[in-house]
């Protein structure tokens, strides 16, 4: 197997693991790609390249996908996963992005600070509020203040996945950040958006305490674009 099908198999065992609960915060790194097999008979298909801007887009509009299936809360998201930027300090740049309804994005971003060979901690957690918008021609992405990604198909091992290559268009916590590449792939996950402008939307009251220490002790940065 792929080096990219094993992180993903193991990614899909926390997923299946992790438990929520209806006042619980939202589990972490639970993200599983979007990987179809490109079957015709299944109805899946990895010709994104016919798709319209708006129908690809549709594979990372925020929903509950799990819901629909009447399985466990599972959301459509966008999130690096096995290419990121690479900042000069050395440390890796990581985000999932919540596209919502209006054009209105939720970006969050943070950098992977390695220790030593075998542990690593994550720093400069940051939440973007911003828009997005996509081009009807390029069908590229752009959230603003924060990068553009242009449509690409990922694979692995017969396996294919809709994905931006994304670029990012300034620094957000660490200088150098500004034009560094990385790939956003189409996924889901259980771990629920939450937005610093509605917070009253947020259905667990423990995240939304968490998240308000956090924000209030400075381990989380809110920026606005």
């Amino acid at each position: 197997m792929h080096t990219l099908g094993k992180l993903t198999a193991l990614l899909a065992l926390v997923s299946a693991s992790a438990c929520v609960t209806e006042d619980a915060a939202p589990p972490e790194a639970d993200n599983a790609l979007d990987w179809r097999s490109g079957g015709k008979g299944d109805g899946q298909t990895c010709e994104f390249d016919t798709q319209s801007a708006t129908t690809y887009l549709a594979n990372f509009l925020y929903k509950d996908v799990g819901a629909e299936t009447g399985g466990g809360h599972r959301y459509r998201v966008g999130f690096t996963f096995d290419r990121h930027a690479i900042l000069p300090n050395g440390n890796e740049a990581d985000f999932t992005m919540y596209l919502l309804p209006e054009g209105r994005a939720i970006v969050n971003y943070a950098e992977e600070h390695r220790i030593d060979s075998s542990r690593s901690e994550v720093i400069n957690e940051t939440v973007v509020v911003s828009r997005y918008s996509v081009d009807a021609t390029s069908r590229a992405l752009k959230i603003d203040g924060f990068g553009t990604g242009t449509p690409m198909t990922a694979t692995d091992g017969g396996h294919c996945a809709p994905a931006y290559n994304f670029t990012y268009s300034g620094d957000l916590r660490t200088a150098g950040l500004s034009g560094g590449k990385t790939v956003a792939y189409a996924g889901t996950s259980s771990g629920y958006v939450i937005d610093p402008d509605h917070l009253d939307q947020v259905p667990s009251e423990t995240a939304r305490r968490w998240f308000q220490e956090d924000v209030a002790s400075g381990k989380i940065v809110v920026i606005r674009k």
